[in-house]
């Protein structure tokens, strides 16, 4: 696990290099986005610039940031608690006051007097044994490691998220081309039809079931429009509002190949370094820690005290003195025991380990969730793998049978509409293989992020696999 740099309190160069250590950290990942200049499409939105406005505009990341900048704040908070102390106090007043001496017969007239008072207090305080104080240091540099991770994990979700959203977008191009191409064959066959019916060789049926499968097709493409609609909103949840034609994959790109490494290898690389179980880890320890600092809410604290003061009043302590000036100072150690006040400590003692079993029942599921998305990403992945090599070769059987079949009507043995349908069947062809290409990139992606292993590399190769419309 990643330890902060600091392990004793820390002095003000430290907190620099807290605030300093998580710009490195968002530069590294902005670092990412500026090397996808390598590889962008000439039209449209590249994958670089929806990097770059997702790094701008999701939520989720921006909130992991926002919540990354609030832990190292609460570190420096902790840390005063343990540093010295000081204050400035003033006051005045004007008073009136009557006195009469007790004598017997009291006398006639009631002396009257009215005076101003004014104070001032300068108080230093330097803690010398505040075990919660101590502890709560601590625990606040748990919580920025936590909010570290989080950080981390919301990077890796956001980037597999922007991948889905972006993958999903062209898949919904590939099914409006599959569709058009539909629509077209159904067209020309409905002409067709309708030609035969007029010369009595085709019977009524047949033609509307010609028409039938065209008013079919027609609602296909119409459903593939709003597909694509519907995708590139959500990628705009993503990124913010946008303009885009995705641009094609490239078929020359290799889908990453799995390897010899088994799901046991990811498996333990997970455990190691997936950052939502690192997050939870670092939460169950914060968990702890609030446990000691509660329970040392029944311990002693001794404080070194020192104070200056001025006390100045126009008239003196009892009626018919003259006024005086006061300077008071004093150096000390204050010591105080805290005592049973109606069980409020105990009732914090027991919430702490409360929340320290939440942090823990937390953690067990990080860690099955964790696990749970290797397995699911590795045999995806697997299978996304097998069906891109089946799906590729039926690609290349369709665009032989297409070929084949123009070769044919040149001769005169087929029609245009033979044609068409091959078309057809070439277009619905790689779609297929698009989609079990898309899924192997992205279930790649996804066990690298279960992994916390998607690194620059990896989106570094994001960026070679579009190609130019």
């Amino acid at each position: 696990m990643r330890q902060p740099p600091w392990h004793m309190l820390p002095q003000f160069d430290r907190q620099e290099n807290v605030r300093l250590n998580g710009l490195r950290k968002l530069q590294r990942f902005a670092f990412l986005c500026a090397t996808l200049l390598l590889a962008t499409p000439a039209s449209g939105l590249s994958f670089k610039e929806a990097v770059a406005r997702a790094l701008s505009n999701d939520p989720a990341f921006l909130a992991a940031q926002a919540n990354l900048s609030a832990s190292r704040e609460r570190i420096t908070q902790a840390a005063a608690d343990n540093f010295i102390q000081g204050s400035i106090s003033a006051s005045t007043s004007n008073n009136r006051r009557e006195y009469t001496t007790r004598t017997s017969p009291p006398p006639a007239n009631v002396p009257l007097e009215a005076y101003n008072m004014s104070s001032a207090q300068l108080s230093f305080t330097q803690p010398l044994w505040r075990h919660s104080s101590m502890i709560a240091f601590s625990q606040s540099k748990l919580g920025w490691q936590q909010a570290d991770h989080q950080l981390h994990a919301a990077g890796q979700d956001m980037l597999v998220r922007l991948t889905q959203a972006w993958f999903d977008s062209m898949q919904a191009c590939d099914n409006v081309q599959a569709a058009d191409a539909q629509v077209q064959t159904a067209q020309q066959q409905l002409e067709l039809s309708q030609r035969a019916n007029a010369k009595g060789i085709l019977s009524r049926t047949e033609l509307e079931d010609a028409r039938a499968r065209h008013e079919q097709a027609l609602a296909e493409q119409a459903m593939a429009q709003s597909e694509l609609e519907i995708k590139l909103g959500a990628l705009e949840q993503i990124i913010g509002p946008l303009e885009l034609s995705p641009p094609k994959l490239s078929d020359d790109y290799p889908s990453p190949q799995m390897g010899a490494d088994t799901l046991e290898h990811w498996l333990a690389i997970a455990e190691e370094n997936n950052p939502a179980l690192l997050a939870a880890q670092s939460g169950l320890d914060a968990a702890n820690e609030e446990v000691r600092k509660q329970q040392a809410g029944y311990e002693p604290t001794l404080d070194l005290v020192a104070s200056y003061g001025k006390t100045s009043q126009a008239a003196g302590i009892t009626g018919g003195q003259a006024g005086f000036d006061s300077y008071v100072g004093s150096v000390g150690l204050q010591f105080n025991m805290p005592l049973s006040v109606g069980g409020g400590q105990s009732a914090k003692v027991r919430e702490a380990l409360a929340l320290k079993d939440k942090a823990m029942q937390e953690l067990i599921a990080a860690r099955r969730q964790a696990r749970m998305s290797v397995k699911e990403a590795w045999y995806t992945w697997r299978a996304s793998a097998v069906r891109e090599t089946s799906s590729h070769q039926a690609v290349i059987s369709a665009e032989l049978n297409r070929k084949g079949a123009e070769s044919a009507r040149e001769r005169g043995i087929k029609s245009d509409i033979d044609v068409l349908q091959a078309a057809q069947q070439l277009s619905i062809a790689q779609r297929d293989w698009h989609k079990a290409r898309y899924d192997s990139i992205l279930n790649n992606l996804k066990l690298q992020a279960a992994c916390g292993q998607l690194d620059a590399e990896s989106v570094i190769a994001l960026g070679r696999v579009f190609a130019d419309n």
